[in-house]
Parts: structure tokens; C-alpha cells; sequence
């Protein structure tokens, strides 16, 4: 049996505990102090110094950078048993907090790897990229991450992987896992243990249902050499796409397609989209999974999310495809010239009935359909704006608003909720929307995490 065991650089998990509405009352000392000495000799927990500022500060999304709030205390927790002290003290002192893993979050306020037998162990802290790189030369590879910086926290969103297609969503990989309930308990879930409900849940609850300290997930393996018998799509990723620095060289956007299939041979029937648009970028899952996408400069960043049955037919001003792209460049030449946008993507990843089917097959999870018949397509509205800019214009933020409110949404199918905005209705799209509401009352009655922590609304 083959071992293999990483840590991110700074910590396995950073939680974040923010005290702004129990200043007055002097609670935050009291968490931060009742945290501090349990955890003293493993210098785990901080509240000033280097640690601390890096901490606080080194957020993907510059956003989420604090920068006229800093937290009582910062815990970098190496194992379950600090969580389980700093979610303790928490909940005994009634004060916000907020976790932070690999902080690859748009919405703000929200935010190793062991192999062996036929399942990889992940521990929150370590980075898609890292995971990968170092599960590669085992000719395995984890259904996660498609850019090298997210964190492990994608597979509580449900999370999109490159493998998608054949795997399911990520979180369809789950195994077991351990988690620290918002009154410091640490359990067990898996798929057919007294805590079935909470791991279901927990694929695609987000951070609402506790902290997970530990991922055993299937890995799969993958191939780097041979023929292939079959054309199965891994994943095709189209985006719209506007960059300063591109329309300075280019005076236009770019539409850019993204194919990771097992042969060289392209189906024409690929997506609804006018060809003569197309820009295409074909990759090949034999070279998998070193595909993964290396990540943009530390901005402030914010996402929005979509969903579009999957279609045919003419495109027609009534289209909702082309109403969604119509909306895009409305946005895009109304607030490019501001000066204080870098970069607008507009990204559509299809969702096949075969990655729906999996997921089924595995227990099911929170966001299927309830009666999916067929495919649809998972929408990302993804805005970074200009170096230095440290909170999102009043006017561009009602443009990105009137984007979302009229975005021509496709009716009883799931929002992505790592890809929307902060304010979207996340889990009330989800299939298993009401199955969520009963499992958050049983496990967090007294509401505890949507009392104190930012994160997905509707519980």
C-alpha cells in the first residue's frame, strides 16, 4: 500500500473568527481567550503578528481581504481536535466566524492528500494544483479543481471538475467524511453510517453544515499514452471573454472554447453556439491531469451564476443563449472604459445527464433535479476589476445586478453555488432543497452557523 501525505505551506485549515457584532459585550476576548491556551503549544492560534497578518490577508479575491476589519483571532488548526476547540469556544461565546481554507472564494465574508487503497485522503488547506502535481506520478488523479489555487472547499459547492462528465460532480466522490459541528462534535459521515443525511447534505451544502476536516474521496485513474476506443467529452468549458489587455491589442473580445476529450476526434454537435464565433482549444485527457489552470493576479474578484436548459435551434433574439450573451456585452460597454475592470468572463460549462445519472448512482446528492431529463448548462458571470481597487463601484455593481436579475435562468434547474453571487438563492434551485432544510434543523437547531457565519442564504 502506497502512502502519500501533503500540507499547504502555512496550515491544514484557517478559521477565521469574527467578532463585529460581539464587541460591545466583550465576547470576542472571551472566545479568543478560552481558544488560545488549549491550543498555545501548537502554535495554532494568533491574533497578531506575521502568521496572523498572512492569515487575514492572503485571500485569492482581494475582497475578502479586510481592510477596515480584522478578527479577534486567527486559528491554523493542523488537525480535527483544533477545530473541534476553536468551534467550541464559538459556540460557547455566541460570536461570528468565518472559515477559511484555500481561499479561492468570489463572495465576500465566505470564506493533504493521502493515497492508498482505491480512495485519496484530502486535508482542507492544500490547493487542486498541489494535489494534483504530486498524485500524478501514481497515475491517479482527484475529480476537483480546474485551476490550480482553488482549495478543497470547491467540494462542498457540488464542484465541477474536468472529469465531471464521467466521474459526476466531485462531491459525487465522497467517501467519508469527518466533520466538527458547529458545538465542537466531531462525526463521521458516510454514505450509509447514522450520519448518511448529514454526508448527503453535505454535498452541496457548502459551509452551512459544519467544518470538514477530512475528505476520503475515489480517485480515478487516468492515462498518458495509448489509443482510446471511445470519444466521450471529458469537459468543454466555452467562455466569453473581455480583458483590458486584450482590447487594447485585439479593439474586441474573445469567445474561447475549451475541449478535454478522450481521442482526437471532435463530434460537430458540441454546443449551441454560433460557429463563427468559435475559437477553439483542444486538449486531450491522456495528458490529464496536467491541464489544470494556473490562476490570475490577486484582485478583487466577483462571481454570478446562471442556468440554461441545454437547446437546439435557430438563434433567434429570443434565444435564451443569446439574450444571456446580449446581456454580457451590454455590461461590457457600459463599464470597460471605467478603468476599473480588468478583466468580465462569461462561462458556460455543460452539466450532461450522464454526470446527473452518476451522482444518482452514488447516493444521490443536494443540487440535482428532482426529475432532470437531460443536460443543461452551468453559467459563471465572473468580474475582476483593476489593481487597487478595493470595493466594487456603486455603478458596476448595478450593472452586475441587473445582469443576474434578468438573466433568462431556465426554471427547476440548479444554480452553481461556487459561481454565484453572494445574495442568489442558491439552495431553493436545488432538487434537494427541502431535504436541506430538514437536515441543517436537525444537525444546527438553534441556527447557530446562519446566525454567525456569511454563507449561501435560504436555510
Amino acid at each position: 500500500m502506497l502512502s502519500l501525505r501533503l500540507s499547504s505551506a502555512l496550515c491544514c485549515l484557517t478559521a477565521l473568527l469574527s467578532t463585529a457584532q460581539a464587541q460591545a459585550s466583550g465576547l470576542s476576548t472571551n472566545a479568543s481567550t478560552s481558544i488560545t491556551p488549549p491550543l498555545k503549544p501548537a502554535n495554532s492560534s494568533r491574533s497578531f503578528g506575521p502568521q496572523y497578518a498572512i492569515g487575514v490577508n492572503s485571500a485569492w479575491n482581494a475582497f475578502n481581504n479586510e481592510v477596515n476589519f480584522q478578527p479577534a483571532c486567527v486559528v491554523f488548526a493542523a488537525k480535527a481536535e483544533h477545530v473541534q476547540v476553536a468551534m467550541k469556544a464559538i459556540f460557547d461565546n455566541d460570536v461570528d466566524y468565518a472559515v477559511q481554507a484555500g481561499g479561492h472564494s468570489a463572495m465576500k465574508g465566505w470564506n493533504n492528500v493521502e493515497e492508498g487503497k482505491d480512495t485519496i485522503t484530502l486535508l482542507p488547506g492544500i490547493h487542486w494544483g498541489n494535489a494534483v502535481a504530486d498524485l500524478a506520478p501514481l497515475g491517479v488523479a482527484p475529480v476537483g479543481g480546474r485551476i490550480n489555487d482553488v482549495g478543497t472547499g470547491l467540494l462542498l459547492g457540488g464542484g465541477l471538475s474536468y472529469l465531471s462528465a464521467s466521474f459526476g460532480y466531485a462531491a459525487d466522490t465522497f467517501v467519508s467524511l469527518d466533520v466538527v459541528l458547529v458545538n465542537g462534535t466531531l462525526v463521521t459521515a458516510t454514505v450509509d453510517n447514522e450520519y448518511a443525511d448529514l454526508f448527503r447534505a453535505l454535498k452541496g451544502g457548502a459551509n452551512r453544515f459544519g467544518i470538514v476536516t477530512k475528505y476520503e474521496v475515489a480517485g480515478c485513474a487516468y492515462w498518458d499514452s495509448g489509443p482510446r476506443k471511445t470519444s466521450i467529452v471529458s469537459q468543454l468549458v466555452i467562455r466569453s471573454c473581455y480583458s483590458k489587455q486584450w482590447h487594447t491589442m485585439l479593439k474586441k473580445s474573445m469567445i474561447q472554447m475549451q475541449l478535454l476529450h478522450r481521442s482526437t476526434k471532435l463530434s460537430q454537435k458540441c454546443f449551441p453556439y454560433p460557429s463563427q464565433q468559435r475559437r477553439l482549444d483542444l486538449s486531450h485527457t491522456r495528458r490529464f491531469p496536467n491541464e489544470i489552470l494556473d490562476s490570475v493576479t490577486i484582485v478583487g474578484q466577483t462571481f454570478g451564476a446562471g442556468v440554461l436548459a441545454g437547446m437546439s435551434g435557430s438563434f433567434t433574439s429570443s434565444n435564451p443563449y443569446i439574450e444571456t450573451l446580449r446581456l454580457f456585452n451590454n455590461f461590457t460597454t457600459t463599464y470597460a472604459s471605467s478603468g476599473q475592470i480588468s478583466d468580465v468572463t462569461l462561462a458556460f460549462t455543460p452539466i450532461l445527464d450522464a454526470q446527473i445519472r452518476i451522482g444518482l448512482a452514488r447516493g444521490g446528492n443536494a443540487i440535482s433535479p428532482l426529475l432532470g431529463d437531460g443536460g443543461f448548462n452551468a453559467i459563471q458571470f465572473a468580474v475582476s476589476y483593476s489593481e487597487g481597487v478595493i470595493d466594487i463601484p456603486t455603478d458596476i455593481e448595478q450593472g452586475r445586478e441587473y445582469f443576474l436579475e434578468n438573466i433568462p435562468n431556465t426554471p427547476g434547474l440548479p444554480l452553481y453555488i461556487n459561481e454565484c453571487d453572494s445574495k442568489q438563492l442558491v439552495f431553493e434551485t436545488y432538487g434537494g432543497f427541502e431535504f436541506l432544510k430538514t437536515v441543517y434543523a436537525k444537525y444546527d437547531p438553534t441556527r447557530f452557523n446562519v446566525r454567525h457565519t456569511q454563507g449561501p442564504l435560504g436555510l
